[in-house]
């Protein structure tokens, strides 16, 4: 039985979710100590390449690209309009660009989050959890995600802000598994995601409107979730068939590969 089509679907998809932590936590705890004096964005992105590495590493060996959402392919292209509005919603206030240095790190480590949480939350643990439905899916999947944000506290993040981020993330992964549902493809959720992290993070707004901003972000995709799976429940369905199916016993590549 294939990871990727197991006969638990919910027990492997927190299997998933618990190695990751385990993995984040192992990572930062690793990188304190070899490197004591990293900065913590340093350290945050040693320890995300090393999961983005191993994701692609278990996505390769499975050979199930397909199943995790990776396809060229994105049907109803339109429903992206509105997370994009979001994503690109901190460019009201103007941007205000920190040196090139940081600004590397920042286009890199967003990059590889943006690949990463898409490629394990909405392709891998969401398509492991689809056998068990579209809305325990959408929930579990989600709850994972969100769960896997309080270990930002091993970098040095407050608690109540982990929390808060915790809360946050939960929505956004509602409305961003919705998409992955009906759009069939992970590829623009990775590009979009990338945005959203990158201009919140650059963007000039004053701070009262940086968390307006993130703060309305998330509820706008938690309710655009809902209400893409509430109303058009049967099309999350035809959206998935739709997309090519993986050939039994043949490796899918990744799109454009």
């Amino acid at each position: 039985m294939s990871l990727l089509t197991p006969s638990r679907p919910r027990r492997a998809a927190v299997a998933l979710g618990a190695a990751n932590i385990t993995a984040t936590v192992a990572g930062a705890l690793a990188v304190a100590a070899l490197f004591p004096h990293a900065s913590e964005w340093t350290a945050r992105l040693v320890v995300l390449i090393a999961l983005t590495a191993a994701v692609t590493a278990l996505l390769a060996a499975t050979g199930r690209w397909h199943t995790a959402g990776f396809r060229a392919r994105v049907i109803q292209s339109r429903l992206l309009v509105l997370p994009a509005a979001v994503a690109l919603a901190p460019l009201v206030g103007g941007v205000q660009l920190p040196g090139a240095g940081m600004l590397t790190v920042f286009v890199v480590g967003y990059a590889v989050t943006g690949f990463f949480e898409e490629a394990l939350f909405r392709g891998l643990i969401l398509g492991v959890l689809r056998p068990a439905g579209v809305w325990p899916a959408v929930w579990m999947s989600s709850g994972l995600f969100a769960a896997a944000h309080l270990p930002n506290v091993l970098f040095g993040q407050a608690p109540a802000i982990t929390v808060a981020q915790a809360v946050g993330t939960f929505c956004f992964g509602v409305g961003y598994a919705a998409l992955r549902l009906r759009t069939g493809s992970v590829w623009p959720l990775m590009v979009l995601h990338f945005l959203t992290d990158l201009l919140l993070r650059i963007g000039a707004l004053p701070v009262w409107a940086h968390w307006t901003v993130m703060v309305g972000g998330d509820t706008l995709l938690l309710v655009y979730g809902l209400v893409l799976l509430r109303r058009n429940g049967r099309a999350v369905e035809n959206s998935a068939a739709a997309a090519p199916a993986d050939v039994c016993g043949a490796p899918a590549l990744p799109a454009g590969a």
